[in-house]
């Protein structure tokens, strides 16, 4: 089952925002399984685009060339 939950993800500038991640199945939301957490999420949407996940768990976005990384 799918769930959307707000995270935190931070920019190649060090910029931190809130975005809304879709998670595959729930996962409880801790620092202590941000890891975990990342592993789970399907797509992150940040400002209307939806981003997909790369091989090393970043986020790259193809409107403004930002790339993301889970941080909460």
């Amino acid at each position: 089952m799918s769930k959307i939950i707000d995270i935190k993800v931070k920019d190649q500038f060090s910029k931190v925002i809130e975005v809304k991640a879709m998670l595959r199945s729930f996962a409880e939301h801790n620092n202590d399984q941000v890891v975990d957490l990342v592993k789970k999420i399907e797509h992150i949407v940040v400002d209307g685009e939806t981003i997909l996940p790369s091989i090393e768990l970043l986020f790259e976005s193809q409107q403004s060339s930002n790339i993301y990384r889970v941080v909460e």
